[in-house]
């Protein structure tokens, strides 16, 4: 729970949105800092200004009417909060994807943020350190992002008090290499990979529920998708996993669905919670919520699958509903 001294000191941390233009008529609310000072492991000078592009095509926004960008070179990694208006209390941390060189922050970081918010839930939108960082010895590859995703959770626990959160309903998404990074902490979340910075170290950073959106870099070996069942060694899958969510297309080129696949068959061999798997025929990777598409597809039916998924759970109300005779199409 928050003290007085961490809110606010969390206070101090709001600042004016990101580096760069953006002439959404509902523009970013400020963003918090993740950490107080330089973020764990960093290099002097690396890796550069942080910048930020419209250059993914259009259709995003609060009103779909403007470019989706994307944010390079993140060395002061932040939360940008959407606080939902009489919701169920549940909250989430959103990571967009990038291939941990970049973060499609419109695509698939403001603009699903917004969503969540209007099913009453309090969204986060990660913005984590790109691109990948230099090796260090005994952490994985992925380290800094890893160490952004448990300090994110720990930190939205940690002001549960404060930002009207219920520190038992605090979820996880991400798409591409932030779903890599979903399933990276939805696994990695027993032992901090830094030293304790302040109290919200000591909340646990195990999100209570994820949803994995086409994940990148599951298996150990992308080419290989015949081996649906090696896995990369990033994730120690356990019993305790938190109940999960998977949308993925069978014609994705860059995250092959045996990843995801072999990722939910290892749940169950486990037996960790009931997750849901939802595969779909096409839409390659990157649909995000089919922004600028001139063509709807089934995929683009995911968020209404994630609602019921997250009522289904007790995350948010509304589910089960009452009985109901399945209708009958005359054409």
């Amino acid at each position: 729970m928050a003290s007085l001294v961490n809110v606010v000191a969390l206070t101090t941390l709001l600042v004016s949105t990101v580096t760069g233009s953006n002439t959404d008529p509902d523009p970013d609310p400020p963003q918090i800092f993740l950490w107080p000072g330089t973020a764990p492991n960093e290099k002097p000078g690396f890796p550069g200004p942080e910048s930020r592009a419209g250059n993914d095509g259009s259709g995003c926004g609060a009103n779909h009417s403007i470019m989706c960008d994307h944010i390079y070179n993140v060395s002061h990694p932040s939360l940008t909060p959407f606080f939902a208006k009489n919701g169920s209390g549940a909250a989430i941390v959103i990571a967009p994807g990038g291939g941990y060189r970049d973060l499609s922050w419109g695509k698939e970081g403001l603009d699903v943020a917004r969503m969540y918010q209007a099913m009453g839930i309090h969204a986060f939108v990660l913005k984590y350190r790109v691109p990948t960082r230099p090796p260090v010895a005994g952490l994985s590859e992925y380290w800094a992002p890893l160490q952004d995703a448990q300090r994110a959770i720990g930190m939205v626990r940690g002001m549960a008090d404060a930002w009207g959160v219920d520190p038992t309903k605090i979820g996880f998404t991400g798409f591409s290499a932030g779903g890599h990074l979903t399933a990276h902490i939805s696994t990695q979340w027993r032992t901090r990979t830094y030293a304790p910075v302040d109290g919200n170290d000591t909340n646990s950073c195990k999100p209570d529920f994820s949803l994995l959106m086409y994940p990148w870099k599951l298996l150990a070996d992308q080419s290989k998708k015949d081996q649906p069942f090696n896995l990369s060694a990033d994730f120690d899958i356990r019993s305790d996993h938190p109940v999960s969510f998977f949308s993925q297309n069978e014609d994705d080129g860059t995250a092959p669905v045996q990843g995801t696949l072999g990722y939910y068959l290892k749940l169950l061999s486990v037996g960790a919670p009931t997750s849901s798997l939802h595969v779909f025929n096409k839409g390659g990777h990157g649909f995000g919520l089919c922004q600028g598409q001139k063509a709807y597809l089934e995929v683009c039916d995911w968020p209404f699958s994630a609602k019921r998924f997250l009522q289904d759970h007790g995350i948010i109300p509304g589910w089960p509903g009452p009985p109901m005779q399945p209708k009958i199409f005359s054409n």
